[in-house]
């Protein structure tokens, strides 16, 4: 990419410069010699010998990517811009939690401080004659909490929080690598659709050549022709619209992993039908082993903590909270007189809430119902992941069954297509019969690719069930 960026910066100066010397010379132009009476068609020869340009040669086109079911699920995740915008919220989140365990640590500040003060009468309203004086303190100040709960809460909660954001983040990584390889999937599908279409259209052309044939012969009528011509027209038409998905789910793949929409892409063709058969229900030991693995029941547990804790730590803000503090420095008139004296103090402070107006009680209330949401949440989850891990391993054995079925609906088509074939080219009947098979292989080729992609889509459905989308070729 750099090289391309280098060549049409040359390309734009050399340009601006051309410009500049035509400009020139049609200003300064002067007669060819041996010609005292120069027109306006030798200065437009001169100026136009002068800013003539070479042709540029053509970019190279850029080489294709090979890209692996592996490959997408590596770019996704280090590559997909949704993903680096979810791990910065991790990241924050992690700094949020240090944050909250620093109120838990010693704190350390230094004060310095110069006053100058002047009092008028003391308490007892006797008049006294005070000078103004000078006071500088300096201070090293040290404070820690010996007891706070709620300082304790916020740094658990944020704990529990950043623990929430990693699982979140893990949820989307699989809702995107699903996303990916769906992609992945659907091209090769919309690939092959293109080859089924270009199949048919050959077809549909012999069938044309024949029938101008049989009619050129006297053993059709132009019926023939005219119905073979339509289906010709119907199979450009189908070979057109598969073209455009091509197109259309390359370019979502290649925006998905951050590629240039101009980067030419080589995907694997052959992974989908190279997916192994599904196993049994029976083949797996217990299904709560594998829905446990997904990240979206570890998060909803983490939250469920999470409102737990709050509950807890607003019945704890009825507790005192202790700190001990101190600090220690020197005291003056003004600062570097050489008449410092030493100052310190250490205290220990106790605070306890009396009466806050209701507050303590109101939260409690909402940190209760905060619990119970997340105890129906927690419940609702679990129910469908169960429901999608059961009826994606029915859907993978029911898709695996069809591919069967519609590979032997293909062997199937191909025989009846020639034996209508061999009857129209010996006369015993029009070629509507021959059309009416073409059609059928036609639609059974595209029942065994639906098939084929669905299986796939199915065996994704699974591994995000658990959890796992990078299982796919397992």
């Amino acid at each position: 990419m750099g090289k391309t960026h280098d060549y049409f910066s040359m390309y734009r100066e050399y340009k601006t410069f051309a410009t500049f010397v035509a400009f020139c010379l049609s200003i300064f132009a002067v007669p060819v010699s041996g010609s005292e009476d120069v027109g306006a068609d030798s200065v437009a020869v001169v100026v136009g010998a002068a800013v003539a340009e070479p042709p540029l040669p053509p970019l190279p086109p850029l080489p294709p990517l090979h890209l692996s079911v592996d490959d997408v699920i590596e770019r996704v995740k280090s590559l997909n811009l949704d993903l680096l915008i979810r791990k910065e919220g991790v990241q924050r989140a992690l700094a949020q939690s240090y944050q909250r365990r620093a109120a838990l640590l010693p704190q350390f500040s230094a004060r310095a401080q110069q006053t100058r003060q002047m009092l008028a009468r003391g308490f007892t309203s006797e008049q006294f004659d005070a000078p103004p004086f000078n006071s500088f303190g300096s201070r090293i100040e040290a404070s820690v909490s010996v007891f706070d709960t709620q300082h304790y809460a916020e740094f658990k909660i944020a704990q529990l929080n950043y623990t929430i954001e990693q699982m979140d983040y893990a949820v989307a990584t699989q809702d995107i690598l699903e996303q990916a390889i769906m992609l992945y999937f659907t091209h090769l599908r919309d690939l092959q659709s293109v080859e089924i279409a270009l199949a048919n259209l050959k077809r549909e052309q012999e069938l044309l050549d024949l029938a101008q044939q049989q009619f050129d012969a006297g053993a059709a009528i132009r019926i023939d022709v005219t119905r073979a011509e339509v289906r010709m027209a119907v199979e450009r038409r189908a070979l057109m619209e598969a073209e455009i998905s091509v197109e259309d789910s390359i370019m979502a793949l290649k925006a998905l992993l951050d590629l240039d929409l101009d980067q030419a892409l080589e995907l694997d063709r052959g992974v989908i039908e190279a997916l192994n058969a599904p196993l049994s229900a029976q083949d797996y030991s217990s299904m709560e082993v594998l829905t446990e693995l997904r990240p979206e029941l570890q998060s909803q547990q983490k939250s469920l903590s999470q409102a737990e804790l709050a509950k807890r730590a607003v019945g704890w803000q009825r507790l005192p909270t202790v700190e001990l503090f101190a600090d220690w420095g020197y005291d003056t008139s003004r600062v570097f007189d050489g008449e410092e004296g030493e100052a310190w103090l250490v205290g220990l402070r106790a605070t306890m809430p009396i009466w806050e107006g209701g507050r303590i009680a109101a939260e409690k209330r909402e940190a209760t119902s905060a619990v119970r949401q997340n105890e129906y949440q927690m419940r609702n989850l679990r129910n469908r992941i169960e429901r999608e891990f059961k009826f994606s391993m029915l859907e993978m054995g029911s898709r695996h069954a069809q591919i069967n079925i519609a590979t032997d609906e293909i062997r199937l088509g191909h025989d009846e297509v020639d034996q209508a074939r061999e009857r129209y080219q010996e006369g015993l009947g029009d070629n509507l019969e021959l059309i009416e098979a073409q059609i059928r292989l036609a639609e059974a080729e595209r029942s065994h690719l639906r098939a084929v992609y669905l299986y796939g889509l199915s065996r994704l459905a699974f591994v995000r069930s658990i959890g796992s989308v990078e299982r796919i070729l397992e």
